[in-house]
């Protein structure tokens, strides 16, 4: 049980009225310590991703995990915990209601979606999160800070996948500076 090796429940950031919601997988270290959801490596570059999108990080997002617990060394949860901790998030997006959700990594595509298919062939295709909302896959913001041959690609398609949310939300595509 994750509830007896954490410090904090991390729950939530953002507005509860957003049109985007930001789904995780869990806690680490830094959330773990500060009782919020993505402050640490991975969330300074969500929020530069959010902001890149023309969005505001306090204002127009809701972000949050799929667990609310930390797990013990920053392992994977397991299914067990993804099950005990989604009907919290299912009552999380049925009260904040958004237009879209943009699954991040893994963890957050199998508990939303019940797939196993891997974030690299789903990532950039629309979904529905039951029957009912978009859901977007892209890589976890963590992935994208380790360094690997393909970094560079992998952040273009998060942006490309960014992108496309705009569109969903009808909201004009911001020119990146280079």
């Amino acid at each position: 049980m994750l509830a007896t090796t954490r410090t904090k429940t991390v729950f939530s950031r953002g507005s509860h009225t957003a049109k985007v919601v930001f789904l995780g997988e869990a806690p680490g270290a830094d959330e773990d310590a500060e009782g919020i959801p993505f402050v640490g490596r991975a969330g300074q570059l969500l929020d530069k991703m959010i902001t890149a999108m023309g969005l505001d990080p306090a204002e127009d997002v809701y972000v949050c995990n799929i667990l609310k617990c930390r797990p013990p060394a920053n392992r994977r949860p397991t299914p067990d915990e993804m099950e005990t901790c989604f009907p919290f998030v299912h009552e999380q997006l049925q009260l904040v209601n958004p237009d879209v959700i943009v699954a991040l990594g893994n963890t957050a595509v199998t508990a939303l979606l019940g797939t196993n298919i891997g974030i690299t062939k789903l990532r950039g295709s629309w979904k529905l999160y039951r029957g009912k909302i978009p859901v977007m896959p892209t890589y976890h913001p963590s992935y994208l800070l380790r360094p690997t041959e393909t970094q560079a690609e992998s952040k273009k398609q998060v942006w490309d996948d960014l992108k496309e949310v705009l569109k969903k939300l009808g909201r004009q595509v911001p020119v990146r500076k280079t």
